[in-house]
């Protein structure tokens, strides 16, 4: 894509010594500036709003003041793909339904900096 504008808000909490816990959100999506064979991945300042994307989950880091081990499990709120119409997902959330982690949960590992 061409435009992206992305937003994240994390609440870290301390568990034991280097490990903390997170419970974030975060919101964005990807846009197409006047592109002529995809048209519908264009950025139309009137329609973006409904465009957002929104996720939600939780983590552990492992905080070394100069690097940080992040451990993350999220999951939509809001489908950020067009095929589904961006709509809410809030009634299809059943984290006790294996066909649903399956297809929703996402992890994630990362290593670098803390902010």
């Amino acid at each position: 894509g061409d435009m992206k504008i992305e937003f994240n808000v994390e609440y870290r909490f301390p568990i034991v010594s280097y490990l903390k816990g997170a419970v974030f959100i975060d919101a964005g999506n990807v846009w197409l500036i006047d592109n002529e064979t995809q048209p519908i991945g264009n950025f139309k300042f009137d329609s973006f709003l409904n465009q957002i994307a929104l996720g939600t989950g939780l983590g552990f880091r492992l905080d070394f003041d100069f690097f940080m081990i992040r451990l993350d499990i999220a999951f939509p709120l809001r489908s950020p793909a067009f095929q589904s119409g961006f709509e809410w997902q809030l009634r299809e959330i059943d984290p006790f339904s294996s066909a649903w982690r399956k297809d929703n949960l996402k992890y994630n590992l990362g290593i670098g900096y803390p902010f």
